[in-house]
């Protein structure tokens, strides 16, 4: 079926284009009486209606198993047709901001495999709001196409969270030798089990290029972590995705636990983490972790350890501080940063990072990118755009490096000129002092804001 011309955010006909602010893929909402080339008996069919109790009895489930508590969460299954290939299949979906252990099979909407909306809920009255195709649609279409997925589930299950907190510098997350590794597809007792994680983002549409990307690093793959956020799990059917969900977010909790232990979950012999990976703190403050950690500090660092890498928001300095203090002074200062430092090549570079930045942003569609001018008319006017649009960035707490650079850079600036000073807590002097007492190196992490000055 084709749909009818449309622009995105704009009703044209029988058709709204609905949009990410990221991503220029769309999905196009087709009006229940506009479906001319899809016979209204067959998107009733009893295929359909089944899929549509199944999501419904599955979402209860995954509620009771608190997988999709306060709304978060989704399930989507392919509707199974024998004369229809996997790739031709209808598509039913749970809706967006529903409750889920409340769902009915009418609550349902059905696509078609282009992404098409060919049948939506009905509007129920208050308090319920208005329905909405769940916010995964784009990246429950990435992995059906890429994956011949029949079913996908989308968890925010605290162990699939907590999992990616372990170590916020590991782009994987591995676990051997647990007998329900079994279950994953692929996958036996002894193999190791890899799941990539991304990095979480404001706006789910934004998720959709970099699960893609997992999945073409990770073919074995069938499961994508999400930082802070929760896990995305496919299967050949509904069954399969069931069972491997139910199998990842044991292995997730048994991971967890045997961190609690001081155990390495990515050794066969599941060993002290010490004596394996060396020392990786969780959250909070690192020398808190030393103190109430399972294992003393000797035990922990072992003779070829000579780094400890900080991190600094929420670990050796309180969040606070970066929310109420470092952030607005950014953004209070953007104007004055760059006019000061407007011939440097440092700053040079930051406006030259931030044009590419909006450039791809005017091309994507993003909300509040504003054109920056070229030179010669003068650096007041390039100043007032590149605040602008700074400003929309920090608003809408975009995760981009132009950003964070020029950020970094203004709060160099205040540290320096002692408009801003540093907050520690309290434990982090001693800890450092005591580091550098044996001979061991500590680090700031890898980000643009400063550590302290201390």
């Amino acid at each position: 079926m084709e749909p009818s011309s449309s622009s995105s955010g704009s009703v044209n006909g029988s058709s709204l284009m609905v949009m990410t602010e990221s991503h220029s893929q769309s999905i196009v909402v087709q009006k229940d009486k506009a479906v001319t080339s899809m016979s209204r008996a067959y998107l009733e069919n009893k295929a359909v209606s089944d899929a549509k109790s199944l999501i419904a009895e599955l979402c209860r489930q995954f509620y009771a198993m608190g997988w999709v508590s306060g709304t978060g969460g989704s399930v989507t299954v392919k509707v199974h047709d024998d004369s229809v290939p996997r790739l031709d299949q209808l598509i039913v979906m749970s809706p967006s901001g529903f409750q889920k252990e409340r769902m009915v099979p009418e609550d349902m909407y059905v696509l078609s495999p282009d992404g098409f909306i060919l049948s939506s809920p009905a509007s129920k009255p208050y308090p319920y709001k208005p329905p909405k195709c769940t916010d995964c649609a784009l990246l429950f279409m990435k992995v059906y196409g890429m994956c011949n997925a029949g079913a996908v589930i989308h968890s925010h299950g605290m162990e699939s969270c907590l999992v990616t907190m372990i170590n916020p510098f590991l782009k994987e997350f591995r676990i051997t030798h647990m007998e329900m590794i079994k279950g994953i597809q692929g996958h036996s007792y002894s193999d190791e089990l890899v799941v990539p994680i991304i990095e979480n983002t404001s706006h789910e549409g934004e998720l959709t290029e970099p699960i893609a990307e997992a999945i073409r690093a990770y073919p074995k793959a069938t499961a994508v972590l999400v930082r802070n956020h929760g896990v995305y799990i496919w299967g050949d059917s509904w069954i399969s995705a069931k069972t491997q969900a139910e199998c990842y977010h044991y292995l997730f909790d048994a991971a967890i636990k045997l961190h609690q232990l001081g155990l390495d979950c990515s050794a066969p012999c599941h060993g002290p983490i010490g004596k394996v990976n060396g020392f990786w703190g969780s959250g909070g403050n690192f020398s808190r972790s030393f103190r109430t950690a399972a294992f003393g500090l000797d035990y922990m660092m072992e003779p070829s350890q000579h780094c400890i890498l900080l991190d600094n928001e929420g670990t050796a300095t309180p969040t606070s501080f970066i929310t109420d203090v470092l952030f607005p002074y950014a953004l209070d200062n953007v104007g004055k940063h760059l006019a000061a430092t407007y011939g440097s090549k440092e700053t040079q570079e930051d406006i030259n990072l931030l044009r590419s930045q909006i450039q791809d942003d005017f091309e994507q569609g993003v909300s509040g990118a504003v054109p920056i001018p070229p030179d010669y008319v003068g650096k007041e006017l390039v100043i007032a755009s590149l605040v602008a649009n700074v400003e929309s960035m920090m608003r809408s707490d975009r995760k981009v490096i132009a950003l964070k650079q020029l950020q970094g850079h203004i709060w160099r600036t205040g540290f320096q000129s002692n408009e801003l000073v540093g907050v520690v807590f309290d434990d982090v002097p001693e800890a450092l002092e005591r580091w550098d007492a044996s001979g061991i190196k500590w680090q700031q992490g890898i980000t643009t804001t400063p550590f302290c000055q201390i």
